[in-house]
């Protein structure tokens, strides 16, 4: 059986959370098998999801099966995607299409804030990991 803690405590999010805290959240992940073609993640919808890649690769696109489809980037093993909708309720702002099957962990938005709600230093330590992954694009614009 796979340890859904271990692959949690490799993904940036949840890097700075303590092991404890970890464990409560694997406790709450769910696995999903995905094939090659699948939708995960639709433009435009509501879901408060996100995901951990254990295996496989995801594509993120904008403007699904539009004239404007445009793929902007790749996510694989040991990455997440989804992230912002821990913090907020927005709309997804991009498609998540699988490239190759694909084995993933999502941990919903409501089960994640009742774990904050239990231990708001979670809150903290995921806004931190939240920041610092916004810097690191702000500085590969520049």
């Amino acid at each position: 059986m796979m340890d859904y803690a271990e692959i949690i405590s490799k993904i940036y999010l949840f890097s700075m959370l303590k092991k404890r805290d970890i464990k409560r959240i694997a406790k709450r992940a769910q696995h999903h098998t995905y094939r090659k073609g699948e939708v995960i993640i639709r433009e435009g919808e509501r879901d408060g999801r996100v995901f951990v890649l254990i295996e496989g690769e995801v594509e993120v696109v904008i403007g699904l099966g539009t004239p404007k489809e445009k793929n902007i980037g790749r996510f694989g093993p040991e990455s997440c995607f989804g992230e912002m909708a821990v913090l907020d309720d927005f709309v997804r702002t991009a498609s998540i299409v699988v490239a190759r099957d694909t084995q993933a962990l999502s941990l919903d938005q409501l089960n994640l804030r009742d774990e904050i709600f239990k231990n708001p230093s979670i809150a903290i330590e995921l806004i931190q990991s939240l920041s610092r992954r916004l810097r690191e694009v702000h500085e590969m614009m520049i």
